[in-house]
């Protein structure tokens, strides 16, 4: 016959092979959860189960169901006569994306887009919607995982989410199920903060399926087999006793009919050593793979070879054997969770060989029995000194229990802890602890700051309240205060309402109702209507710290005194909590009303209903990847990608986005536009249409329309509305608002100027900008249009004088096209025209209101009627002043357009008179001048002298670049950069160089030898008289001469400078007359 068993079957190896498998309860369950889960629209699915439970051949036999081979499981994802598609993939430690593209014959680095049409394809290929499913399976999911926290975490994870959003689309059957070994959370050890919180994102797109089989399942099997093997007598009352004995004790969570009914089947184990097996094989094995193991094993600690004489059960020292023995490497390793537990166990059994020389069977059961006892047994089990020694008498077969736990507390390897009433491992110590407390105790200061201490022990995380989040699609937080008075602070940031925990015996209740009343903010108060208990435990904690850091060189002690510590914050923290959500000596108060709160579960939902009630007016947005207050990395580059979308598309369907592909930018625009009715195209037809009266976005729109006609009165920084959309009634987490406000602004753009800080008016929306206006709110403000009456008619006053057409309302499209032409006057004017003041006074102050224009609106209202001596009162009285307005800013205009003209013709005028003494013209006094110089030598010439020569011999026949560069050879700058002051140096450095010139001409007529002689020409004037210019002629071969009378006159000058040029000067005159 052939064997249908196999160890491990792989989906994809086995998809055509035949099995024998067994569809458990558990497995049944999972496939009704997961086809009612795909009826209601989810679609990705991760089944969770450990080693061995069988999750590969789970999705083999789902396979089987769903095709109809083997009807194993009920899987009417669809009705009958339905197509079904499968793309099956195993885990390896790889890249899912890479993976995924083999699978569908595509290349590697295909984009995203691009891979999730091609999946579209394969589901689209396989008929008509309503009948047809794509199922993905991926087995061993973890390992693609393992991959994705290694090599690039952060673009691994997005895949990850954008395959999860992709599924997810309840619009098609693409069903997504992988299966792992551990919660997704775990695979992310060794990523930063920021990718964890991404990481923790994939695990929220998946509906998360636990497969593992109960531990009732384990004992279901156990208890099969050994009542077919057993062959002894049992001992029906030692049984029951012990069934007693776990059910009163609370050692495990099985229910006590069940455990009734398997016990007589069990033997030779019982009850509490069989629940430990089961789980020990759970948790460091592979579930019923191990459990087979241990039924078949034939090694000397399994049943088969145990010691039946020493033993009247299989007991809890006999599970300790074999799992040491066939787990060991696991459990002596740092990857078993329970190392420390176990670790304890082997240091007694050695301490207990040291300290004891007969009975040691019987001290190592007991060791072995405690040892595991306070692994797997619950927290709140009552293992007492009783349960104990009748355990150990029954199952272990020891019968001096009492001498031996007598024996091993005073060798201080056991200890028996009052507070958890059970008996611990102890590695010793000379303190006697419990003394030590009592003593503590009298020293005690009862004295003390109890909310202080309250805040230090008492643990919390905010509560989210579920219900609304669900209905509003925006997470609200609850945090926990303390205090001694009714506490009152407005929630900001992440928190949005606060649970006040007021712990104050003398507390005036009716003033709590009152103020509770009054209270405007999602704020809850819980009154402790008795302190004195809390205040016990807070004094047994301390007393317990004072007694710690008084031993705190005793390693073992301070180990001990440690958990105690821990232990009774435990208690403190599960008091609290009880009499919080149980209704016990507390009285919850809202708007001055008590509230019956019976359970967390109630008060979770109460929650909701404050949040309905105190953010009334907060929208519905179902963007949880958007809508919370910090967006991830990935959804940054997505918020940034539809402003760009938006901008640069918004006169076209969709934004232009692709029907078939799914970018996280187009997410984004389905969540807030698409499914909100608001077209980008046609917002006024929105904002006056029946889905803008019924939208959840209507008071949010309202109060962004309200804040904007504000600022009609003077301009508003954004942040000032993202203040207003962080407080109630509407409270928007920060990455809504940082989506909505560009959003918004954007859409009404028409409306108002937009300006930022430092740079002033911004006349256009990009996408740049917008993203800075999110992150820098604070940086932009806007101003709304007020423009009605004589401010329209100034308005059309001015696109009259541009010549443009008369607007019956005002648009920033039209402010931007009236105010451009002044604007870019004024940026073609040259350096001259912007700065001279040779210019009326009134164009000096239009000039001025052009230059520092930063508001187009006060530009055209205040500064432009102001510099013309007019003011918009003046006007609105008397509108026949208007058209004289109009005129004297038209000449203003021509005042500054003709003043480089005008200081060309002052130049011209300047070569006429005093330089050519004829008024001819550019080519005339040109000619002249040209000439004048003709005989000059220019090797005589100096560097100034020689560049305004060759600049006069120019060719140019251009008037104004002639002269300029007759300017720039005496001043250094160009006509157009001068200056007011530069324009008089001009004309005095033109008639010194003319004079020079002249001079120079006449040494030039000379007959002259320059090899032996120096030729000087020297004239000298005054206000009184003139002399005609005299040559001098100077031989060189007199050169010492002149040297040596030069140094004698030289002794004889006196200090003051302008004296030796008088009487140096007269001396000059004498000589030459």
């Amino acid at each position: 016959m052939q064997n249908n068993f196999s160890t491990s079957i792989n989906i994809i190896r086995d998809s055509d092979k035949n099995f024998n498998y067994l569809p458990t309860p558990n497995g049944k369950k999972v496939v009704t959860q997961l086809v009612s889960d795909f009826k209601n629209g989810l679609r990705c699915f991760n089944v969770i189960g450990s080693y061995g439970t069988g999750k590969s051949s789970f999705l083999w036999a789902i396979e089987q169901s769903i095709t109809g081979k083997k009807r194993y499981f009920e899987t009417s994802f669809l009705s009958n006569n339905s197509n079904y598609g499968f793309i099956k993939i195993i885990g390896s430690y790889a890249s899912l994306k890479s993976k995924l593209a083999d699978v569908l014959n595509v290349a590697a680095n295909i984009t995203d887009e691009e891979l999730f049409a091609d999946l579209y394809e394969k589901y689209h290929g396989l008929g008509e919607k309503d009948k047809s499913a794509l199922f993905i399976f991926v087995d061993e999911f973890g390992r693609f995982l393992e991959y994705a926290s290694q090599n690039n975490p952060e673009q691994e994870i997005y895949f990850f989410q954008q395959l999860a959003e992709f599924c997810n689309n309840p619009k098609y059957n693409i069903v997504l199920i992988s299966t792992v070994h551990q919660n997704i959370d775990s695979y992310s050890y060794g990523l930063t903060n920021l990718q964890r919180q991404e990481w923790s994102k994939v695990k929220g797109r998946f509906r998360e399926i636990t497969f593992n089989e109960p531990v009732e399942q384990l004992l279901f099997f156990l208890s099969e087999h050994l009542s077919l093997s057993h062959k002894g007598k049992i001992n029906t009352k030692d049984v029951e006793t012990i069934n007693n004995l776990n059910i009163d004790a609370k050692i495990f969570d099985f229910n006590a009919e069940y455990v009734r009914e398997i016990s007589q089947k069990i033997v030779p184990m019982e009850i509490i050593s069989a629940g430990v097996l089961t789980l020990g094989l759970q948790r460091y094995g592979q579930n019923e793979r191990s459990l087979f193991s241990f039924l078949e094993s034939t090694d000397h600690t399994g049943l088969e070879k145990f010691n039946r004489t020493s033993n009247p059960f299989y007991n809890l020292a006999c599970v300790y054997d074999y799992i040491n023995f066939n787990f060991y490497s696991f459990i002596t390793s740092k990857y078993n969770p329970d190392f420390a537990h176990w670790a304890s166990i082997r240091f007694a059994l050695e301490n207990v060989e040291r300290s004891f020389n007969d009975k040691i069977e019987e001290y190592s059961k007991v060791i072995k029995t405690i040892g595991l006892l306070n692994i797997f047994s619950g927290k709140g089990a009552d293992l007492s000194d009783q349960f104990i020694q009748t355990y150990l008498q029954l199952a272990c077969g020891v019968n001096e229990s009492t001498y031996i736990l007598d024996q091993l507390d005073k060798k201080h390897i056991i200890r028996y802890r009052n507070h958890s009433k059970r008996y611990i491992l102890f590695d010793g110590t000379d303190l006697d602890i419990e003394t030590a407390l009592m003593e503590a105790s009298s020293k005690m200061n009862a004295s003390f700051d109890l909310i202080q201490k309250l805040k230090e022990y008492f643990t919390h995380e905010p509560i989210l309240a579920n219900h609304y989040a669900f209905a509003k699609g925006t997470p609200r937080y609850f945090d926990f205060k303390l205090s001694e008075q009714p506490y009152s602070q407005i929630p900001k940031g992440e928190i949005d309402g606060f649970i006040n925990l007021i712990f104050n015996e003398n507390l005036n209740e009716a003033m709590l109702f009152s103020m509770s009343s009054k209270q405007k903010e999602a704020i809850i108060y819980c009154y402790f209507n008795k302190s004195a208990a809390i205040k016990n435990y807070i004094i047994d904690i301390e007393k317990t710290k004072q007694v710690l850091s008084e031993n705190s060189d005793d390693k073992v002690a301070a180990k001990e005194l440690t958990s105690i510590i821990q232990h009774q914050e435990v208690l403190l923290n599960h008091f609290i909590n009880e009499n919080l959500f149980a209704g016990k000596d507390v009285t919850w108060i809202w708007k001055g009303e008590q509230i019956d709160i019976n359970s967390k579960k109630e008060f979770t939902k109460f929650l909701s209903t404050i949040c309905f009630k105190i953010y009334s007016d907060t929208p519905e947005f179902k963007n949880e990847l958007v809508n919370k207050h910090k967006i991830s990395t990935s959804i940054h580059t997505a918020k940034k990608n539809y402003f760009k979308t938006l901008i640069e598309n918004w006169d076209k369907p969709d934004l232009g986005l692709d029907e078939d592909k799914f970018p996280p930018e187009k997410t984004i625009y389905l969540s807030l536009l698409k499914e909100n009715k608001i077209d980008p195209k046609n917002i006024n037809a929105f904002r006056h249409s029946d889905d803008f009266k019924t939208s959840t976005f209507k008071p949010l729109w309202e109060f962004c329309d309200h804040f904007l006609t504000s600022t009609k009165q003077g301009d508003r920084r954004i942040s000032e509305l993202v203040n207003i959309l962080e407080l109630r009634p509407l409270k928007l987490k920060k990455g809504f608002i940082d989506l909505w406000v560009p959003t918004y602004l954007f859409l009404k753009r028409d409306d108002f100027a937009l300006y930022r800080e430092g740079i002033g008016y911004i006349p256009q929306f990009s996408h740049e900008n917008t993203e800075l206006l999110s992150k820098y709110p604070e940086q932009f403000s806007i101003k709304a249009f007020d423009i009605d009456g004589i401010k329209l008619d100034i308005f059309n006053a001015y696109r009259m004088f541009l010549q443009q057409e008369i607007k019956e309302e005002i648009t920033n499209d039209s402010f931007i096209e009236t105010i451009k032409p002044f604007l870019v006057f004024y940026r073609t004017l040259n350096d001259y025209a912007k700065n001279t003041k040779r210019i009326s006074s009134e164009a000096l102050k239009i000039r001025e209101a052009i230059a520092k224009s930063v508001d187009p609106e006060k530009t055209f209202y205040e500064n432009f009627p102001a510099a013309l001596q007019y003011n918009i009162l003046e006007l609105k009285e008397d509108k026949s002043k208007l058209e004289k307005y109009t005129i004297a800013l038209q000449e203003a205009v021509r005042d500054i357009r003709t003043a480089y003209d005008q200081l060309i013709q002052r130049v011209e005028s300047f070569i006429q008179d005093e330089i050519v003494y004829e008024p001819i013209e550019f080519d005339g006094y040109k000619t002249s001048l040209q000439q004048r110089f003709v005989f000059l030598k220019k090797y005589l010439l100096i560097n100034t002298q020689k560049t305004f020569v060759l600049r006069l011999d120019s060719k140019l026949d251009d008037k104004k670049a002639w002269l300029s560069s007759l300017a720039q050879a005496l001043t250094g700058k160009a006509l157009d950069k001068l200056t007011d002051e530069d324009e008089l140096v001009f004309y005095d450095k033109f008639k010194n160089m003319i004079f020079e010139l002249d001079s120079l001409t006449e040494i030039s007529k000379k007959d002259i030898d320059d090899t032996k002689e120096d030729v000087i020409s020297l004239k000298i004037d005054s206000f009184n008289e003139q002399m005609e210019p005299k040559i001098i002629r100077i031989s060189k071969a007199k050169e010492k001469d002149i040297e040596k009378l030069k140094t004698n006159i030289t002794q004889y000058l006196s200090k003051d400078k302008a004296v030796n040029i008088a009487a140096i000067t007269k001396l000059l005159k004498e000589l030459i007359q």
